[in-house]
């Protein structure tokens, strides 16, 4: 018994032969593709299920905010509404394709994360002129995601401060290109148009789908001169301006720059803290113990990594 015991504590453990310097570039590749993949699987999940949930909670708070303007509306002191980038101008129902959303001013990366938004220079709904809304196909509730299911007759309606507005849409939903900025201009300013707007096909910038609609019912004659109210200014002090009608239109992949700094930074990160993790895991061999900590600040260094990805993406995708 006690020899046997010896010679297995004598017997020799087996060396393990180095790999070949190309056959470990290969695995370190490898290793990284996969979790490149792993990365580009989240990233997705975010953008049609993570953004939702944000849009939800500010819609929410906007339809808040918008029933109390309403209620303020019936006041003697009451004023014609101001489009103000990311807030509450009116709710938008489409109801052949189920939308029942809170329109915000703007059309800028944060106003269209929490809901439809109003073109700049625009007027707003039930005025004259053409009201020009763009919406997301995909991502943030995907407001406009069956657009191109509107059919000639339907109804679009605005609940307003002023009360209800609705328009009729008049010919068959149709594709232009990014550059035909035009159809979210007013073109006769003697009549109440709308134009939604949204990329098409899904999950692509390629194109815009446009719905295009007009005022109907006792509201017309009630309108007032787009000119006459401003529908799109801002107070002096905004943080963010209205971008120019066209620019707005036109905004594809890499439109805000400003946060290319962000997203290198954050997926330094996100690798520097993967490789702590994996170095930790080895030094100590209790990887449930490290990869617990280390998981949950890569979870949340990543969310940050995801919410600055997506201003690299086209606005209204």
């Amino acid at each position: 018994m006690g020899v046997g015991r010896q010679s297995r504590e004598s017997a020799p453990r087996p060396v393990r032969t180095p790999l070949p310097r190309s056959a470990r570039v290969l695995d370190a590749l490898g290793r990284g593709l996969i979790g490149a993949g792993v990365l580009l699987l989240l990233f997705v999940v975010y953008q049609l299920w993570g953004t939702g949930l944000r849009e939800s909670r500010e819609q929410d708070r906007l339809a808040a905010e918008f029933d109390a303007i309403v209620v303020v509306s019936g006041s003697a002191d009451a004023r014609e509404p101001v489009a103000v980038r990311g807030e509450p101008l009116s709710r938008i129902k489409i109801p052949s394709i189920g939308v029942d959303k809170v329109l915000v001013g703007g059309v800028d990366v944060e106003s269209l994360k929490k809901g439809p938004g109003l073109f700049p220079n625009s007027p707003l709904p039930g005025q004259l002129g053409n009201v020009a809304i763009a919406g997301h196909r995909t991502t943030y509730g995907a407001p406009f995601e069956d657009l191109d299911k509107i059919d000639v007759g339907d109804e679009i309606v605005f609940e307003t401060p002023n009360g209800t507005r609705t328009y009729r849409v008049h010919k068959e939903p149709h594709n232009v290109f990014p550059s035909n900025v035009e159809v979210v201009e007013t073109k006769d300013p003697t009549k109440a148009t709308l134009t939604l707007v949204t990329c098409t096909p899904k999950f692509t910038s390629w194109k815009r789908l446009i719905v295009e609609a007009e005022l109907v019912g006792p509201d017309i004659g009630d309108t007032a001169p787009a000119a006459s109210t401003p529908a799109s200014t801002v107070p002096a002090d905004a943080a963010t301006p209205f971008l120019d009608q066209s620019v707005a239109f036109d905004e594809g992949w890499f439109h805000d720059t400003s946060v290319i700094p962000a997203v290198a930074g954050l997926g330094a990160a996100l690798i520097a803290i993967g490789v702590l993790g994996a170095w930790l895991s080895r030094r100590s061999g209790r990887r449930i113990l490290v990869w617990t900590p280390t998981g949950v600040v890569f979870l949340v260094v990543l969310y940050f990594f995801f919410e600055n990805l997506t201003g690299l993406l086209p606005t209204n995708i």
